[in-house]
């Protein structure tokens, strides 16, 4: 019930079909650790400070965007802003989202805002400028505007053996994402909004008196409402089921159809796609991007080759842009995430006000958040070490700080770590079990690590607190075996 570690090197390709430059070192680490992490069931929440998710591309914040729409039309690159305006209010009024009516005196209407943001590459370059029009979906009132409004995303877990599956049946992976994919559910509520700014203009609508008695009746959903996410999910999932497509057991977001060189796999997140096989039948029910090749998703560089079946997954960029946001480039780099045999525990949190008010200065949530992503997506090797810096959110200490930017420091080393699939070992399921008895210096309770390969490398790894105290190694080591085959 030992973890085994592996470290693999594979020759990172710059052009298709063409093996050379530097060397990528693939990593599958230990999976102990200190802190509960649910990476199966891994969510990326928005934030107007770090990170965005659109058409399945993840953002680092480097460059400043526009805040409102007054911002964004009068600063030096207003025009590319101004086309991106036009395009989103276009789409929107040839997808027959709203019509313009009189105020009902019995409603009240949404606000609305514009959100900016940029699209990259895999490289990190700025692609396209976005704008995306939201409604306030902060006032709506349950039970009047809207009833459920939850969603699923395909986990973190379901992508990677995913790709794991069609490195090893040599199956073409392909990527798309549906253009205001929010767009196309119908609601069945009765809403209405205030005109988007910028609306006028472009319609050259006369301005007179009473036009604040104007406003929008939305006919299909929109980005922002509370239960728009659950709408399009709902048409997605029921245009899917049309085409004998059935969602798995163990993740509602990836679908399969047929079996052997006929079967075809979707997995979907949001409105972005990874295909293993065509997509021409989704292409006729929703307008998508075709975005060919899977190359790049939500922050997760892909890279493989179909002649050794081999795919390696890494996120370069986004490590890049965590070193720059806390202005490490040009620290020291570290041999290991965490200096060996340190302990973290609360006796480490601020005991003063003098230190108190020190921690309030260090970004510790922000450093935290952004190691976790990357540990929940292709870095297993700081998965232990972002698990005990977690345990801390509420009270950081300088020790607690300090330990963070050290693993800031590792992946200044280790930029190209990530993890690769080799199709020719094929599809069989390993796991591994291991357990740090007593592990919490704080309470004495155990951690359950876990990992499971397939094709010689991880798809889901996690380390828990056990949920009672073990009183011996054996009786640690039994209650996370029986969660590694649960």
């Amino acid at each position: 019930m030992i973890t085994r570690s592996r470290t693999r090197h594979i020759e990172e390709t710059t052009d298709p079909g063409e093996a050379e430059g530097r060397k990528k070192q693939i990593v599958a680490p230990s999976a102990i650790g200190t802190k509960r992490q649910k990476v199966s069931q891994a969510r990326v929440k928005p934030s107007d400070e770090l990170l965005a998710i659109e058409g399945g591309q993840l953002m680092a914040a480097t460059e400043e965007v526009p805040k409102t729409y007054a911002e964004a039309t009068t600063r030096q690159d207003q025009d590319e802003w101004k086309k991106a305006i036009a395009s989103e209010l276009k789409s929107l009024i040839v997808n027959k989202t709203w019509k313009l009516v009189p105020k009902p005196a019995h409603q009240r209407p949404t606000g609305c805002r514009w959100v900016f943001a940029l699209k990259r590459d895999e490289k990190g370059q700025v692609v396209r400028y976005k704008a995306r029009l939201v409604a306030k979906g902060y006032s709506q009132r349950h039970g009047i505007d809207y009833e459920e409004t939850y969603s699923p995303v395909a986990y973190l877990n379901s992508i990677r053996a995913m790709l794991a599956k069609c490195s090893a049946e040599g199956m073409e992976i392909e990527q798309c994402d549906v253009n205001t994919a929010f767009l196309y559910g119908k609601l069945e509520e009765e809403n209405y909004m205030e005109l988007p700014e910028g609306l006028r203009e472009l319609l050259e609508l006369a301005e007179a008196e009473g036009e604040d008695d104007v406003v929008c009746m939305l006919l299909q959903s929109l980005y922002g409402l509370k239960h728009a996410s659950r709408v399009w999910n709902e048409t997605i999932d029921k245009h899917l089921k049309s085409m004998g497509f059935e969602p798995a057991d163990a993740d509602p977001c990836v679908y399969t159809r047929g079996e052997g060189k006929d079967e075809c796999i979707v997995c979907l997140y949001v409105d972005d796609m990874l295909i293993a096989s065509v997509k021409a039948g989704i292409a006729e029910k929703f307008r998508i991007k075709d975005m060919g090749r899977a190359r790049f998703i939500l922050g997760i560089e892909i890279d493989y080759d179909m002649e050794r079946r081999t795919l390696g997954i890494s996120q370069r960029a986004y490590t890049e842009s965590i070193i720059k946001k806390f202005g490490q480039e040009n620290a020291k780099p570290y041999l290991t995430p965490l200096e060996p045999g340190v302990q973290l525990t609360k006796a480490d949190e601020p005991q003063t006000e003098e230190d108190k008010a020190k921690m309030k200065s260090k970004p510790y949530r922000s450093l935290v958040g952004s190691l976790m992503y990357l540990a929940c997506g292709t870095r297993p090797d700081i998965s232990v070490a972002v698990a005990k810096l977690s345990r801390f959110l509420e009270k950081p200490g300088e020790k607690h700080w300090d330990a963070g930017i050290k693993v800031v420091h590792y992946l200044l080393k280790t930029k190209d770590v990530g993890i690769v699939y080799d199709g020719l070992l094929g599809t069989q399921l390993e796991a591994y079990s291991d357990a740090d008895w007593a592990g919490n210096r704080d309470d004495r309770r155990s951690v359950s690590g876990i990992l499971l390969m397939l094709c010689g490398a991880p798809v889901v790894w996690r380390s828990t607190f056990q949920k009672t105290v073990a009183l011996s190694s054996t009786e640690a080591e039994y209650m996370a075996l029986s969660d590694c085959v649960k």
